[in-house]
């Protein structure tokens, strides 16, 4: 897995929600399901901020989590890990243990119907759980 989380809360007065100070145990829980589903060399993409400004760039990551407000992110899905794709809102205002047990899911779906090298943001398009975004200008927001 790869990832980055901005410094968010106390340091950043844009921050709705914590990111840098809870993102090691968060993403301790991520690796370890990822080992579980034999996924831990995929080089997954995951972006941590505390709120929209997205300065860890979470939304071209294949996962992103935006702060909404305390202990709540937005779940974005199908960046295509390289910054080429913006990914798209999966799910809105969960809690860290929502969005362990929603990654669990989609990680063991991954892990069962990915094809050979298949990454996992253009997997979570063509599983058709996000579409693509095509036109960024016009389509991000649908």
């Amino acid at each position: 897995l790869n990832s980055i989380a901005c410094v968010a809360l106390p340091t950043c007065p844009q921050a709705m929600a914590e990111a840098e100070r809870c993102f090691p145990e968060f993403m301790t829980r991520i690796e370890q399901l990822a080992v579980a589903y034999g996924l831990n060399e995929m080089g997954t993409v995951i972006r941590m901020t505390g709120c929209p400004n997205g300065c860890a760039r979470p939304f071209v990551a294949e996962v992103g989590l935006v702060g909404k407000g305390p202990g709540s992110y937005n779940l974005m899905l199908g960046g295509d890990g390289r910054g080429l794709r913006l990914n798209r809102l999966y799910r809105a205002n969960l809690k860290e243990a929502e969005i362990v047990a929603e990654l669990e899911r989609l990680f063991k779906r991954y892990a069962e119907e990915r094809h050979d090298r298949e990454c996992f943001g253009d997997f979570t398009v063509r599983a058709g759980l996000v579409p693509a975004v095509v036109n960024p200008a016009e389509d991000f927001h649908d």
